[in-house]
């Protein structure tokens, strides 16, 4: 007596290769429509960078129109370019000033920035880490720095520098703007969660000392995190 094996129904291929089971899933998974709300949301922001975006593209045309043809004709549109000569003037314009005025600006913005992160990264990272008498107080002074506007200090900082003889140089302007109260309180934030306690246990041990830890150490692990959002790996004894 011979017994057959049960019949057993072979699931069907679906298109590209896929099981039925999988391709009845796809098949039957509704195909979702781009919502109206995306839609609105994507014609707003882009009105927006249109709204923003318009003075420049007004500052690029005007740069290439005389003074007459900036207010006879169409200011969105070109008429009669003349940039080169329009670039001569500025350039020429009051012996070379132009050019005092852009290595100021990239002093200014360049070293004065890089100075001001340096400094509010070590105030933060010395506030954030290092347990001493009067932190709290030294933490409360900065927040309270934060709270007075730039344009308050103005008066006090000019007759201050000319008291001491520093008005009209690069100093009077370079000095309050490596001082930023708002950078301390973000870096002393950013520093408590970006920078582990055993790394700077490990590099004591090892024998580095507190600038180097801070100099190697702590500002290649903040601006790593800034960048990729990783915290780096750590060292254990």
């Amino acid at each position: 007596m011979s017994v057959s094996a049960p019949h057993v129904k072979k699931p069907v291929a679906a298109p590209g290769g896929a099981s039925g089971t999988a391709g009845a899933g796809r098949a039957g998974k509704p195909r979702r429509g781009i919502k109206p709300s995306r839609i609105l949301l994507v014609a707003l922001l882009t009105v927006a960078a249109l709204y923003f975006l318009l003075p420049v593209y007004w500052l690029v045309v005007a740069s290439t129109k005389s003074s007459a043809g900036l207010f006879g004709t169409f200011g969105l549109w070109f008429s009669d370019p003349r940039w080169p000569a329009n670039l001569s003037k500025v350039f020429s314009y009051g012996d070379g000033i132009f050019w005092s005025w852009t290595w100021n600006s990239i002093l200014y913005a360049g070293v004065g920035g890089a100075l001001a992160t340096l400094l509010a990264g070590a105030a933060g990272y010395a506030l954030a880490v290092y347990r001493f008498r009067g932190r709290e107080a030294v933490f409360k002074v900065v927040l309270a720095g934060v709270l007075l506007p730039s344009t308050a200090l103005a008066l006090p900082l000019y007759l201050l520098f000319s008291k001491v003889g520093l008005a009209n140089t690069y100093w009077a302007v370079l000095i309050p703007s490596i001082v930023s109260p708002f950078g301390v309180y973000l870096c002393r934030i950013y520093a408590e969660a970006a920078v582990p306690a055993e790394m700077l246990e490990a590099a004591r041990v090892d024998g580095a000392g507190e600038w180097r830890i801070f100099g190697t150490l702590v500002l290649r692990t903040m601006t790593n995190r800034a960048r990729d959002r990783l915290p780096l790996p750590v060292r254990r004894h």
